[in-house]
């Protein structure tokens, strides 16, 4: 009956999810260029089509003269991506591993700033997702009414955001084909749009007040001042959110990952830097006046098309793309999340591989997060814009001063021209920050400013907690002697006794040599010399460790190494010991599974509790007992009662 489950249980996984990859077949899973630019750059692509917006809310509080500076913005904006786009190919080409911001940031200016980095990534990527949501949704209210209503908005969202997950826990492959073709078709459209434009101009000319869609309230006009062309330059740097998120997937490309990383974030640089230069040229030149519900660019499109199938191909793609630019994220914050947790400040579950060969952990929880601040401010964008872009504004500053720190210490070859850039990407990068922050603060800004240092604490006490483990466990030579001298002594009990006539099995699964598995290892062989370690292999890097570990440690008993090419680490050892089972050369088999008790209860939260699904699992098998034997750190560990077989 429970393998009938499980069978069942397989083929609705596969269904929803897809078939399982091997982990061979991780390099086959990567994406390549023209992959990695809707995964990755749908977030930019997305915000150059509102930066124009942004820009000339600000300028046009200066009257029609605001005209006159919107290219002159958009150029300088253009300056910032060239410098932004040298800091992170700089990055790339040094960090394989990805990380962008937070392993920059974590190597040359410090722990701390590494953390905030990373704090400020995890804040931008979930707000990315519930901005980007709400905005698509809020955009379709013209079209169905309904969605009008704050309840029927929130499920909009919320189904969504579902929807974003789904497709990523099938893959970056399975993503990457199905939003291929709204990005890119939303790309032609919008380059057909610029130059159609650019050469109606040119041939013809244009008479700006002919065309004009708004008005500027001359009562609100004042003269040009610096505070203004500064926060309209703020404003425009929206376009750059999502910039960062190819440094930070470098391991999700195929070999040589780092050379087509760099690549693709030169095509995204390409992109933006040409859509938001024509885009703003064109409005300046029609004197566009954006406006809610009737956005820069529709009115270039309804202007340059028409209302025609071009122009519903545009504003359709553009909507759409809304919702695609929440896909960044899932690709980006699961990679990030994973590095980290290597390094001890997440969960280690978060650098477990799903099925797709996925972060599921990480996308599992982007999705409960950006679903939960959906509910939190009922939807509505404009309450959450406010703390949107000022995350990636803290990893673009602290990346550009990171790796201007670095190239002053090494002072290689051409340091002076990398020196500026870095130094130039950096500091700009700040003024922009605390532009952000002061125009925004009152507006909600001011809960980064509080979210941010927690979250750097979090990842600290994480760190903290894991290294006290690592410390309680680990084996010392008094252990070790302890350890060796049970065994001996229960082999001279057991001297006269054939092996054969023992009837009982223990079966031991290993993650990793330590304490808990060695007063595991004691209690079973305590019960029988029948024991067996079993290891599934579901990390290569990990199985050599322990193979290594259990050679140093000369560990006697065998440990046997149980492949998991899918990484479904407790159905194949259900599946072991079945075969175990199915010999029939033991009355009974105990499973002995080795638990780390966590001194405070909310450190259960640090693991991912797999012992329990064991005990859970074989709960209905009939010959199959199990057992935890528990560990308690500081504590003085009761050594097992030895019988007298």
């Amino acid at each position: 009956m429970a393998s009938m489950n499980n069978i069942y249980s397989r083929k609705l996984r596969t269904l929803i999810f897809g078939n399982p990859l091997a982990t061979k077949s991780a390099e086959e899973a990567k994406i390549g260029v023209s992959g990695g630019i809707p995964v990755f750059g749908s977030d930019i692509i997305s915000s150059q089509g509102y930066a124009p917006d942004e820009i000339l809310y600000v300028l046009l509080l200066a009257g029609s003269l605001g005209y006159a500076y919107v290219l002159k913005i958009s150029l300088a904006i253009v300056l910032l991506v060239i410098c932004i786009f040298l800091v992170y190919r700089k990055a790339i080409q040094k960090y394989a591993e990805g990380g962008g911001s937070y392993t920059i940031a974590r190597a040359y200016l410090g722990e701390n700033y590494g953390l905030i980095a990373g704090a400020s990534l995890t804040l931008d990527y979930i707000l990315t997702v519930a901005v980007s949501v709400s905005s698509a949704i809020e955009n379709l209210t013209g079209i169905f009414p309904w969605l009008a209503s704050s309840d029927h908005k929130v499920l909009a969202d919320c189904l969504v955001i579902m929807f974003m997950a789904w497709i990523n826990l099938r893959g970056l492959k399975e993503s990457a084909r199905l939003f291929s073709v709204p990005v890119y078709l939303y790309l032609s459209t919008l380059a057909l749009l610029v130059g159609t434009g650019l050469v109606e101009i040119l041939l013809h000319g244009v008479v700006p007040n002919s065309v004009a869609t708004g008005h500027i309230n001359s009562s609100t006009a004042s003269g040009m001042t610096l505070f203004i062309l500064a926060r309209a330059f703020a404003g425009g740097t929206t376009a750059l959110t999502g910039f960062e998120a190819v440094s930070n997937g470098v391991t999700a490309f195929k070999k040589p990952s780092q050379k087509r990383a760099i690549k693709t974030l030169l095509i995204l640089a390409i992109i933006v830097s040409l859509g938001l230069a024509g885009l703003t040229y064109l409005s300046g030149a029609y004197h566009l006046v954006p406006a809610e519900g009737n956005t820069i660019l529709n009115q270039l499109g309804l202007i340059i098309f028409g209302k025609n199938i071009l122009y519903f191909i545009l504003m359709g793609t553009a909507a759409g793309i809304l919702v695609i630019a929440s896909n960044t994220p899932y690709a980006g914050l699961p990679i990030l999340l994973s590095l980290m947790a290597q390094q001890g400040y997440t969960p280690r579950y978060f650098k477990n591989l799903g099925d797709r060969l996925v972060y599921h952990v990480g996308i599992w929880t982007l999705f409960l997060v950006s679903s939960f601040l959906i509910i939190m401010f009922h939807g509505d964008t404009h309450s959450m814009l406010p703390l949107y872009a000022i995350g990636v504004f803290i990893s673009f500053t602290l990346t550009g001063l990171g790796l201007a720190k670095h190239t002053w210490q090494e002072r290689g070859e051409r340091w002076q021209s990398d020196m500026f850039f870095f130094s130039f990407g950096g500091i700009v990068s700040f003024l922009v920050l605390l532009i952000f922050i002061i125009t925004k603060f009152k507006q909600g800004a001011w809960l980064i400013i509080v979210i941010m240092p927690l979250l750097v604490l979090m990842f600290r006490g994480i760190r903290q907690v894991y290294q006290g483990e690592i410390q309680n466990l680990e084996i010392t030579p008094e252990a070790e002697e302890d350890f060796r001298r049970h065994m001996i002594r229960l082999k001279r009990r057991r001297a006269n006794v054939k092996l054969t006539d023992f009837r009982d099995k223990v079966i031991v699964p290993v993650y990793d040599l330590n304490l808990v598995v060695l007063k595991t290892l004691k209690y079973a062989y305590s019960l029988t010399p029948q024991i067996t370690a079993v290891h599934v292999a579901s990390e290569p890097i990990r199985t050599e460790k322990l193979l290594k570990h259990w050679a140093e440690h000369h560990i006697e008993i065998p440990l046997e190494i149980v492949e998991s090419p899918y990484r479904s680490t407790v159905q194949d050892l259900l599946r072991y010991i079945d075969k175990v089972e199915k010999d029939g050369n033991f009355d009974t088999i105990t499973l002995a599974v080795p638990e780390y008790v966590p001194i405070k209860l909310w450190h259960n939260l640090l693991h991912n509790q797999t012992g329990q699904l064991m005990k859970l699992m074989f709960l209905f098998r009939k010959n199959v007992y199990v057992t935890s034997v528990p560990y308690h750190p500081g504590r003085k560990q009761v050594p097992p009662v030895v019988p007298n077989n």
